[in-house]
């Protein structure tokens, strides 16, 4: 693909892009390219699973909140460096249980916050981050 930046990235942002132009979109060597791969409504699964061991963060958060975000990425992610990263695995509605469970220990605040404001989160999990966080706040002061 012989265009300049700004051409890919309206490409990538294009309702009629197909799941080919996608394809080589998503090895492009800008991340601004990739970023608009990871938010297109239309983008496959096999592309978001490759774009979730992106390099730049924008492009992971953007994976981790994209609403076809598949399981095995958004485990992935919930590992991720970011903190940003983590905490929008904790609110995707579709995050299952166990990584809600282990995103409740998470040394960021506020990804224990998302994973509260999670509808799929169980009481339990509330009830043990709220402890969680008193605990942090109380531990602060000492």
């Amino acid at each position: 693909m012989n265009l300049t930046l700004n051409q890919k990235i309206a490409l990538a942002q294009s309702p009629t892009v197909t799941v080919e132009q996608l394809t080589k979109l998503a090895n492009d060597k800008n991340w601004e390219v990739r970023y608009w791969v990871a938010n297109h409504p239309n983008c496959p699964i096999s592309i978001l699973e490759k774009l979730a061991n992106d390099e730049h963060r924008y492009v992971r958060r953007l994976v981790a909140e994209h609403p076809n975000c598949p399981i095995s990425a958004l485990e992935k992610l919930s590992n991720d460096e970011d903190s940003n990263v983590r905490s929008y695995v904790a609110k995707h509605p579709n995050c299952p249980i166990p990584i809600l469970e282990k995103l409740s220990n998470d040394e960021e605040s506020y990804v224990r916050c998302c994973v509260v404001r999670n509808s799929n989160c169980p009481q339990y999990l509330k009830d043990f981050i709220k402890v969680k966080n008193f605990i942090s706040r109380y531990e602060s002061y000492i």
